[in-house]
């Protein structure tokens, strides 16, 4: 038996190694790259190793581009768009969960095939409405519009974690005089606290990397998030990969650290979506 678990899990090592290498491998070159010189790193052949590791592309994309500005407008959309998507996918998600009506799982349908439709197919469009009102360049609209291309799925979502919460729950609760929508947020939405915090960073690091309503609506480079400032080291004869390399660095690590502060919540919810 110990000899057949072995062999189990040196397949599964043999397995995952290289797809790990695999999927690694950017983040590696990416963080070799912001060490290096712009000659080294468009040098033919390529090194992988910095032979001259270098700071000073941490110093310099600060002074080239207002990077802490662009780091606080992507905050700001990030966390705008989650809570306007929580705002309005909690009731929507529970009034799907808990009423009955003709055509329910039509309309769950529905929502999902909206999500078939990129916001790249509508873009004009939108900027041709945006432009009419006389909202360019406000950052309230980017949220408002990012936010209405990912509720459909994010009320989807939420509706399958209020539904594992037993309604029998909200019924002794409302006997015990609490209202409506007392229990459901006493209850139903305390129970689904790891559903909520899935769907909240799913919207947040949609916002996050939002980069084509920006692009399209924010003028003023004050405005503009992250990942529309470091399209300034994108030049028309020259890419300079290392200042490039440094900024997305940056902006994945501030990823990365969301995802460790919220680890538990997020695996709690993922598996609970898993096991619905």
């Amino acid at each position: 038996m110990k000899g057949q678990r072995w062999l189990k899990w040196a397949g599964i090592l043999l397995f995952l190694v290289p797809v790990l290498l695999v999927l690694l491998f950017p983040f590696a070159v990416m963080i070799s790259t912001s060490f290096k010189t712009l000659q080294e790193a468009t040098r033919i052949p390529p090194t992988f190793i910095p032979t001259e590791p270098t700071l000073q592309n941490y110093v310099e994309v600060w002074r080239i581009v207002p990077l802490a500005r662009h780091f606080l407008n992507s905050l700001l959309l990030g966390v705008g768009e989650a809570a306007l998507v929580l705002a309005v996918g909690i009731p929507a998600a529970y009034a799907l969960c808990r009423y009955r009506f003709a055509g329910r799982r039509v309309y769950l349908g529905f929502l999902l095939l909206t999500q078939m439709f990129p916001p790249v197919v509508v873009i004009l469009g939108l900027f041709r409405v945006v432009a009419a009102l006389g909202l360019v360049d406000s950052r309230i609209v980017v949220i408002a519009i990012a936010a209405a291309f990912n509720l459909a799925f994010c009320i989807w979502l939420l509706s399958g974690y209020f539904a594992a919460v037993p309604v029998e729950i909200e019924e002794a609760a409302m006997i015990d005089g609490t209202s409506r929508a007392g229990a459901m947020w006493r209850m139903t939405v305390r129970m689904s606290l790891p559903g909520l915090t899935t769907v909240a960073i799913f919207a947040f690091m949609d916002g996050w990397n939002e980069f084509l309503l920006s692009l399209t609506l924010i003028r003023t480079e004050q405005s503009l998030p992250l990942t529309v400032g470091l399209f300034r080291f994108v030049g028309r004869f020259q890419i300079h990969w290392p200042h490039l390399m440094t900024g997305s660095l940056l902006a994945t690590l501030v990823a990365v650290a969301l995802f460790m502060l919220v680890q538990k919540n997020l695996t709690r919810g993922l598996t609970g979506l898993a096991d619905g």
